[in-house]
């Protein structure tokens, strides 16, 4: 497999002030992300936590279940092609994937199930020259 980033993503309501709660702790800044719902801090120079608020089209629990473990590739021209085929790799060794892969204009992610049922990303950011790919970095 691929070089890949340990990320964590946490859903939120309000991910601005929650990011900024977790920076507290943490003696760190709150970086803005791809859009207003997005807000990530830099744990070290290959693993973030990012904060976002879920779409409409997903499904997620409100409290106690919306942490979890992001695995993020290097960014790519085609993101897709990289997500089915760690999809494939993932499901091969007893992982199940949730839902249908998203694409969306940061790039591409898909849900999965590890073989005890916790949940976790695979996200593969768009190869971009534009600064906003650079925070998912």
């Amino acid at each position: 497999m691929p070089l890949m980033n340990i990320n964590f993503v946490i859903a939120s309501e309000n991910p601005k002030e929650l990011s900024a709660f977790y920076a507290t702790i943490n003696s760190d800044k709150v970086t803005k992300g791809f859009n207003s719902t997005h807000y990530f801090i830099s744990l070290s120079d290959r693993s973030k936590i990012h904060f976002y608020r879920p779409n409409e089209n997903h499904e997620w629990q409100r409290k106690g279940n919306s942490t979890s473990l992001c695995f993020q590739g290097e960014p790519s021209e085609d993101p897709v092609t990289i997500i089915e085929r760690w999809t494939a790799e993932i499901l091969k060794i007893g992982g199940t994937s949730m839902g249908i892969k998203k694409l969306a204009s940061f790039g591409s992610e898909q849900w999965m199930l590890d073989p005890e049922g916790n949940q976790f990303l695979i996200l593969v950011p768009y190869l971009s020259k534009g600064s906003d790919m650079e925070v998912l970095m």
